[in-house]
């Protein structure tokens, strides 16, 4: 016989199981499904804390700890399933009745006030940032500078943040999907993982258009993305600005001269919160300045972030709106340029990706 207390405490040992007989071990993320019968080559599955069960939205099967055991190993009767769970996660079913109640119950871990953040990017690609940084500047690629112009950005810019050019965004990461056959192009936007500027393991790209495409920011699928210089947050900075978006931390950084990072959409504000919170005290920054978007998103994502940054004990401020009505940092770059402007010239090289070239080119309109 299985008493109702063995079984409440052998559903709760779910995490255990996983542990032991799947290798799961964050449950904060999606992960393969359990049935051998389901071929999940996309993780599909998810554990559900409060009710112990485990459902996968690939087959739309749920199991408790009995019944995946019994998945597992093919064992359809209770009692049976119930001693395969015990010897798995190492649970006494032998005990006395008296033994069994005078043990105290283990008492479930405290959840920290943020999780930490996911494991972020996959391969280092700076050397196909740097091929791409190349590009930029090759002939027949001029469309790529001349959308940087446009977004107010000059080749000065595009060394220190080492942007790119390229045709089809897989020569960067596999993992791009992208189907804009009509695209002109793509500019690259590399994440550098720490102030080395070393390694690159994620990369956004943004199509070049007139208009018949999609003029957006594309991501790399099946990866977990970090915040643009996300490591600006473990420096021990004086202070960091952050931005809505990547164009956005580029221009703002222009008119202030301070470190400045990018959330890359405000769905990544927790993300931000996340890895502010487990970082140690001394490495964070001493002051925080929110310069979200002037709209209601941005709004709402700057209450987030101010309420998580008094949790987490960190100085902060609210960039006030942007001169002019601009709803975000590169609209008012934009305006400052006004419609005709040079690039400004620059002649140097940045590390690893090679020499930039003296240009100076005028806008014609």
């Amino acid at each position: 016989m299985v008493s109702e207390r063995e079984r409440d405490d052998l559903r709760a040992m779910m995490p255990d199981l996983l542990r032991e007989r799947c290798g799961v071990t964050d449950l904060r993320r999606s992960f393969k499904c359990p049935s051998p019968g389901h071929d999940d080559s996309d993780p599909s599955a998810h554990y559900y804390e409060d009710g112990h069960t485990v459902h996968c939205f690939g087959c739309g099967r749920t199991w408790d700890v009995f019944s995946l055991v019994g998945e597992l190993d093919g064992i359809d009767s209770f009692p049976e399933q119930a001693r395969a769970v015990a010897e798995a996660v190492g649970y006494r079913l032998d005990e006395t009745p008296e033994a069994r109640a005078s043990r105290p119950r283990p008492k479930p871990r405290p959840r920290p006030l943020f999780d930490e953040p996911r494991e972020a990017g996959a391969q280092d690609v700076f050397e196909q940032c740097g091929r791409a940084f190349g590009d930029l500047y090759a002939p027949g690629n001029e469309v790529g500078r001349r959308y940087l112009r446009y977004r107010g950005l000059d080749d000065v810019d595009a060394a220190k943040w080492a942007l790119g050019f390229v045709r089809d965004p897989r020569s960067i990461m596999r993992q791009f999907s992208v189907s804009e056959l009509e695209s002109l192009g793509f500019i690259t936007i590399p994440f550098f993982t720490d102030s080395t500027f070393s390694r690159v393991n994620y990369v956004m790209v943004r199509t070049i258009s007139r208009g018949k495409v999609r003029n957006k920011e594309w991501r790399p699928k099946g990866v977990a993305s970090p915040l643009w210089n996300e490591w600006m947050l473990r420096e021990s900075l004086p202070v960091v600005y952050v931005t809505e978006g990547l164009i956005d931390a580029m221009a703002l950084s222009k008119f202030t001269g301070k470190p400045t990072m990018a959330l890359g959409g405000v769905a990544n504000a927790k993300r931000f919160s996340q890895v502010l919170y487990h970082t140690p005290a001394g490495k964070r920054p001493g002051k925080v300045v929110v310069c979200m978007d002037c709209d209601e998103e941005g709004r709402k994502a700057t209450g987030r972030m101010c309420r998580d940054l008094v949790k987490i004990g960190v100085v902060h401020a609210v960039l006030p709106e942007y001169p002019g009505g601009a709803k975000d940092a590169d609209e008012w770059l934009m305006r400052t340029k006004g419609e005709k402007w040079d690039f400004e010239e620059y002649e140097g090289s940045i590390p690893g990706f090679g020499p930039l070239y003296r240009t100076r080119w005028r806008d014609d309109g």
